[in-house]
Parts: structure tokens; C-alpha cells; sequence
């Protein structure tokens, strides 16, 4: 989507579309199924351009030139590493997508709300913790019901070998800041501190 999210910790795996994320995010790696963040490869066809020269525009596609024009790769060769690059990037994207809508799917339960509505009020300028007393639920409620997603998320992580133990360990000492952030962050993008992500 390109836009940015406003809400910090859990928000920034909820992604409302238009607000800036800022937290420390344990969920990049408690969510570490994800592959590899990177960059996709260059707009430039995958074809070859002159003699074994290959139309690409990135960091990765002038190495992968290099290559080519060295006689490392074959032209047919480095469109596959562009191909299989843009496949990872795609598949990470998705990944991230569905913990969004997982994590968004907590937040309305523990709300009493609808995810659609929560994603509404956020982009609106009104914080989760707001939402939560508007609905007569308090606000440990929700911190409970994101504390026990992201924290099983990590040890989902931890299970798979994505993450080691002790990076698991680490991520959940982050946990109670994080949500905290994550309640109180609204669609403005104030007091925002941490680490930015987007959508």
C-alpha cells in the first residue's frame, strides 16, 4: 500500500493505511516467518539488453550486471536470481499482511469492536486504549490480549528456529512497552520514538 501506520507495537502489524508506525516492534521479530526484508529488484526488464547485458537499476542488479559481463552468470541466470528475489519479497509482504490482519482481528475482539471499525477509528486520530473505554472495557483488557498474541507469536518464532531463544527472550522483555505505545498511539503521529516501519 505504501502508506504509513500511526500506531506503534501492535499497530504496525495492524496496518492502517495512511498513519506512521514508531515503536520498538517486537513483532519484526516475534513475526521473523517473515523472510528477509529486501529490496525488490529493479524496474527494468528482465531481458537482456545488448550482449548479455541485463536492464536492471539496483545495487543487486549492478552486481548481478557484473556478473553477467564477467561471465559468472549467464543472462538467463541472473533473471532468475531477479525472479526469485521478487518471489521472497512478495511472499514477505503477504506474511506481514496476514499478522496485520491477525493482530487487528485481537485488538477488535478484545475492543468489542469490528476489525473494519477499529482500522476506522486509528485513522481517525483515536488511540486503541480510547476505543476500549469508549466500549466500557479497560484498557488492561486489551493490553492482556496483545501481550498473549505477540508473545505467542514469538514462541511461534522461537519453535520454527527462525529466532534463537534468547533473541525470543528479548523480544518479550519489549513486550509491556510496546503495548503500552500501541494503546495510546493515535493517527496523528505525535510522540512517536523507536524504530519506523510502514505498510
Amino acid at each position: 500500500m505504501g502508506k504509513r501506520l500511526a500506531a506503534v507495537g501492535a499497530a504496525a502489524a495492524i496496518g492502517i493505511g495512511g498513519l506512521t508506525v514508531a515503536a520498538v516492534n517486537p513483532l519484526s521479530v516475534a513475526g521473523a516467518q517473515d523472510k528477509p526484508t529486501a529490496e525488490a529488484p529493479g524496474s527494468g526488464s528482465a531481458g537482456a539488453k545488448g550482449k548479455g547485458k541485463v536492464d536492471r537499476n539496483g545495487p543487486l542488479d549492478r552486481a548481478l550486471d557484473g556478473l553477467v559481463a564477467d561471465g559468472t552468470l549467464t543472462t538467463e541466470q541472473a533473471t532468475k536470481v531477479t525472479d526469485a528475489l521478487t518471489a521472497e519479497v512478495a511472499e514477505g509482504r503477504q506474511a506481514r499482511k496476514d499478522r496485520r490482519a491477525e493482530t487487528l482481528a485481537v485488538v477488535a475482539d478484545a475492543v468489542g469492536s469490528t476489525p473494519d471499525e477499529v482500522r476506522a477509528a486509528l485513522k481517525d486520530g483515536t488511540s486503541i486504549a480510547a476505543q476500549a473505554e469508549a466500549n466500557g472495557v479497560e484498557r488492561q483488557v486489551v493490553a492482556d490480549a496483545l501481550t498473549k498474541s505477540m508473545s505467542a507469536r514469538i514462541d511461534e518464532a522461537v519453535k520454527a528456529g527462525t529466532i534463537t531463544g534468547d533473541k525470543g527472550a528479548k523480544a518479550k522483555k519489549k513486550l509491556p512497552k510496546a503495548v503500552d505505545r500501541t494503546l495510546d498511539a493515535d493517527g496523528s503521529g505525535r510522540g512517536r520514538k523507536g524504530l519506523r516501519g510502514g505498510n
